[in-house]
């Protein structure tokens, strides 16, 4: 890890999440603001050992009770730590001489006798956590650390509409510091008054007197009437507004870029700061305002989960943890060539080539729009609505965003022309195996897209000739000088086709991509409709 930023992207359900709840769990001994033993859940246990143990359990094995540990390893800079240091010892999974505590969620041995008759009398179906018991201890030996460690941790969560006990901090926080006493007194005093007057308004009154006449209790008479509270009650309930709208009215991004800079405020002397999403519903310019704030925290440790682009590279690239396939890789463990080209990209193609189920690597602008509309004439709608996004690099990139993909073994589709030579480009692309599909039109002679576009459309070049000029009368504009104006035009000749109600033939290698690899241009001809 880093020592100041750590950024977590990945795909949904990579696990994002889940490490930044372990990393809270362990260091903070509670999940969503209560303890982790009143909280146990199966689901925190890895899908498949839960299902292999309940399987044996069917059929009328004892397997090994399953435990979940979680390890925090501490970085001790300063000799001055000394609490921190105490926690040095051989107590972790990787068996090494470090600093460092850890969380165990592990059946409580006390309760074997009780276990070993539910499992005589086939009563056991899942894991019994109800007999499973949660250590905390240090790599040093089994000392009850949370409240020793000398770490102060923050979390915040975006993503649920959970401000209330910021804001409340944040009302008791103004209250104690800008009141005196004698004015909370009178705030007091001025709340209870108020309730006396809501008891004893006519219509209170009324509404007992009617209920009297018509109700009782074993003689007794009932009345109702406001509960009695605490002397501080008022305070919950005070509310925030902002321009005289209540917090709680406003949108929930202004909610959130609020929630987030209280809580900011609220925890400034914090040394680990663990943020969920926190892009989540702001707007572009807000999203600059949080970011920059989030820089700011030059002390802190922070832990992030992000699906922005904006937000991780504004942070740095170099901070990148991506998550995939059960693992962790650093975004710094490629080549140095590669990494150095990224942390000077412009642009925010980096984290869509991590974030989308599937990516079309192509050359440029018509590239990308012949493959968007042979997608939405084969499939009826566009790739990115199956989660596959058609990304335009420079073709002399393709091998660096082939590496990056190489460091999660995340699949790309390369979509590239053979520049006369077909044999190099497939050469150049070997080593990737099967992580890359390479789609390359075979034909040496049509080197780049538009010859290979025209040539397929010649059975139909009239239609073809139509779509690109716009159905304009161009009897004389043969296919040379359609491909010269096709070539000197790249986007314009492609949005045409793109734009246009009738369809094209493409290239078998624009099939492939798009995962075609079976069709024919001549039955592709057929279906167009081009007539």
């Amino acid at each position: 890890m880093n020592d100041s930023i750590n950024i977590f992207v990945g795909e949904n359900d990579s696990g994002k999440t889940t490490i930044l709840e372990a990393l809270s769990m362990v260091l903070t001994g509670k999940i969503s603001g209560s303890s982790i033993a009143s909280r146990l859940n199966l689901d925190w246990f890895n899908a498949v050992v839960r299902t292999k143990f309940k399987q044996l359990i069917e059929v009328g094995k004892t397997p090994e009770l399953p435990s979940i540990e979680i390890e925090v390893y501490f970085c001790v800079p300063n000799e001055d730590e000394v609490i921190i240091k105490k926690f040095r010892g051989t107590n972790n999974s990787l068996h090494e001489d470090v600093e460092g505590v850890k969380l165990e969620i592990v059946f409580d041995t006390q309760y074997s006798a009780v276990y070993r008759q539910l499992l005589s009398d086939k009563k056991i179906k899942d894991i019994p956590i109800e007999y499973y018991r949660v250590n905390f201890r240090s790599f040093a030996n089994p000392e009850y650390y949370v409240q020793t460690t000398a770490k102060k941790v923050a979390c915040i969560d975006t993503t649920k509409k959970d401000y209330g006990p910021i804001l409340s901090r944040f009302v008791a926080v103004s209250i104690n510091e800008y009141l005196l006493e004698d004015d909370i007194t009178e705030l007091r005093h001025a709340y209870r008054a108020n309730r006396y007057e809501f008891t004893e308004n006519q219509a209170v009154k009324t509404l007992n007197s009617k209920l009297q006449e018509s109700h009782s209790f074993d003689g007794r008479a009932i009345s109702l009437n406001l509960r009695e509270t605490g002397i501080d009650e008022w305070k919950a309930d005070m509310s925030i507004s902002l321009d005289g709208i209540p917090l709680e009215n406003l949108g929930f991004g202004a909610q959130n870029m609020f929630k987030t800079e209280v809580f900011l405020l609220q925890n400034s002397d914090v040394d680990i700061l663990v943020i969920e999403e926190p892009e989540n519903n702001l707007s572009y310019a807000n999203m600059s305002i949080l970011v920059s704030k989030l820089s700011e925290s030059s002390e802190k440790q922070l832990f992030i989960s992000t699906h922005s682009s904006f937000v991780a590279n504004k942070l740095g690239l170099q901070h990148l943890h991506l998550v995939a396939n059960n693992s962790i890789t650093p975004f710094k463990a490629l080549k140095k060539d590669t990494y150095d080209y990224f942390l000077k990209l412009p642009g925010y193609n980096t984290l869509r080539i991590l974030l989308a189920n599937h990516v079309i690597l192509v050359e440029g602008p018509a590239d990308e729009l012949i493959i968007q509309r042979a997608y939405i004439d084969n499939y009826g709608k566009q790739p990115i609505e199956d989660g596959i996004d058609v990304v335009t690099v420079d073709s002399l990139a393709f091998q660096r965003y082939c590496e990056l993909a190489s460091l999660i073994c995340k699949h790309l589709t390369v979509v590239t022309d053979n520049d006369g030579n077909v044999n190099t480009v497939i050469n150049r692309y070997k080593k990737y195996g099967d992580l890359v599909t390479l789609c390359v039109e075979q034909n040496n002679c049509l080197n780049t897209l538009e010859p290979s576009v025209l040539n397929v459309n010649m059975d139909n070049f009239e239609g073809f000739r139509s779509i690109i000029y716009l159905g304009k009368d161009i009897g004389t504009r043969d296919a040379k000088s359609i491909l010269n104006f096709m070539i000197g035009n790249k986007t314009e000749w492609s949005m045409r086709v793109f734009t246009n109600e009738k369809n094209i033939t493409y290239p078998q290698y624009i099939l492939k991509a798009i995962g075609i690899t079976n069709k024919s241009t001549d039955d592709n001809s057929e279906d167009s409709g081009d007539e």
